[in-house]
Formats: C-alpha cells, sequence, structure tokens
C-alpha cells in the first residue's frame, strides 16, 4: 500500500464519504456523502433529522481510520455501498430493482406513498385553507406556531412511540401464531 499524506487523509475524513474515496473505496464514500446529503436535506424541513447528518458524519470521519488499520494489517475490507439491512439485494448486478424490493418491502412502500400524499395534500390544500380561516378569526399567530412546529411534533411522536415499543411499554403484544389458523393434525 502506497503512503498516503496524513494530513490530507485527515482533511478528507472531516468530509463525509470523501476519505473513503481518497483510499479507494468509492463505493462506500458515495453511501456515506449521500446520506449525509439526504439527512441535511430532510433535516432543513424536519430539524430533528439534522442529528442523522452528525451521526453520519462521525461515523464517516472514523470509518476512514479504521479502513486504513485493516489496510495496514493487510486485511482490507471489501468496497460496496453501505444499504440498511434487508436491502442489500436492492443494488444486484442483474438490475432487477423493482423486483427485489418490491416483494419483501410493499408495505413500506405503501406506506411511503400514503405518507407523501398527506403531505402533498396538507401543503397544498388543507394548510391554505386554515390560514384563511385562522386569519379571518384573527389566530393567524395561533396557526403560524401550529404550521411551524407540526414537522417536529410529529417526528417527536413517532420516535416516543417507537422507544416505548422498543422498550416493551406499549401494552401487551398480540402474539401471532402461523399455526392459528391450520386445522389440527389428524394423524395416519
Amino acid at each position: 500500500m502506497k503512503k498516503k499524506d496524513s494530513l490530507l487523509t485527515f482533511v478528507c475524513a472531516c468530509v463525509p464519504g470523501a476519505g473513503q474515496m481518497y483510499y479507494g473505496y468509492m463505493k462506500r464514500g458515495l453511501s456515506l456523502i449521500t446520506y449525509f446529503c439526504l439527512s441535511i436535506a430532510i433535516g432543513a424541513y424536519v430539524s430533528p433529522v439534522l442529528v442523522a447528518a452528525l451521526i453520519v458524519w462521525m461515523y464517516s470521519y472514523f470509518d476512514t481510520y479504521d479502513l486504513i488499520r485493516y489496510m495496514a494489517a493487510g486485511e482490507p475490507k471489501e468496497d460496496g455501498f453501505l444499504v440498511p439491512p434487508g436491502l442489500e439485494n436492492i443494488l444486484s448486478a442483474d438490475g432487477q430493482f423493482l423486483g427485489t424490493i418490491l416483494p419483501g418491502k410493499h408495505k413500506l412502500i405503501g406506506w411511503g406513498c400514503i405518507l407523501l400524499g398527506v403531505w402533498v395534500l396538507f401543503g397544498n390544500v388543507i394548510s391554505p385553507v386554515l390560514t384563511m380561516v385562522f386569519d379571518l378569526l384573527g389566530l393567524s399567530s395561533v396557526w403560524y406556531q401550529i404550521y411551524r412546529n407540526a414537522p417536529s411534533l410529529v417526528v417527536a411522536i413517532v420516535l416516543v412511540y417507537a422507544g416505548s415499543r422498543l422498550l416493551g411499554l406499549g401494552g401487551p403484544r398480540r402474539k401471532n401464531n402461523d399455526t392459528d389458523d391450520l386445522p389440527p393434525y389428524q394423524g395416519q
């Protein structure tokens, strides 16, 4: 392995994805810069998501030096896209994008479409009508506060709900037994 400049390594490590690309991990670096930019873009609308940008930045910084450590030990990591678990097959070489994502993730895509539709409906139809109503009632400052803080409120509610479910605080869970629908075994 050719010795790289340590100052340039530090500068590149401070930019998400650049440190990985400097050491030849193009797919890994592209993944990190994409996640960083997406979290900044979404965070512009929903401010709590900006924490994800900080997490991606820190991960990228330390991952650069982790890659260097593995390369120095003579065991370089394989370059690949960093994708969430369960979505590895999306980037398959045969080009089967929808065929690999839709069978297992159709409900997730459906909920995403519903949420996007509600967001567009609210922003283009409901919000202007409510703005006029609150203006007529002389409560425009109240509507401004509700409208301005709604995305943060929704994210906070989702996070509290998800955290309580993960901790088992959401009440008893219904056990889903796949054998409930089957007739009893008659034997031979």
